[in-house]
């Protein structure tokens, strides 16, 4: 390497940078995420609205990052019926093996306390995308299930 003029360091970082380009397209197929948020259930608190943010790590894409509207806690739950259609492309190893493709939700609920409202986070979820591809083969309406939250105090249950 010194031969070339180069130092290690620089090296070490065009090789970084040149196994994240190599990837064939043939080894990234497109799928289409068919994204549906649903519920959240067993809020301890009655009043305030809730939200879910969610966004896919591995894109900086704006359509791969969005929220639900704002809706009311009703009888310790809260409803979206949140629907979104986007395309994803998920990388297949040298083994034939979809690698890991994680989607993030973090549910945050607002409600006013005294003179301004507060934002708190209730938790959040993450889910591998690579592990639901084979349930919607078949032609059916996809994987629907309730998630318990991470990084919680409370046992709310998000329904994705």
């Amino acid at each position: 390497m010194q031969a070339f003029g180069l130092n290690p360091t620089s090296v070490i970082v065009n090789t970084e940078t040149l196994m994240c380009t190599t990837v064939p397209k043939n080894r990234k197929p497109k799928f289409d995420l068919r994204l549906k948020i649903v519920d959240l259930n067993n809020i301890p608190l009655v009043s305030g609205t809730s939200y879910v943010k969610w966004h896919l790590p591995s894109s900086t894409s704006a359509e791969h990052r969005g929220r639900t509207s704002k809706s009311t806690i009703r009888d310790h739950k809260v409803s979206w019926e949140y629907e979104k259609t986007i395309p994803v492309r998920l990388t297949i190893d040298r083994h034939g093996m979809l690698q890991e493709s994680d989607i993030n939700f973090e549910v945050l609920q607002e409600y006013s306390s005294g003179v301004r409202g507060e934002t708190i986070i209730l938790g959040n979820v993450r889910l591998n995308l690579s592990e639901y591809v084979a349930g919607s083969d078949d032609g059916e309406d996809g994987v629907t299930q309730r998630y318990l939250m991470q990084e919680s105090k409370i046992n709310s249950t998000l329904k994705v």
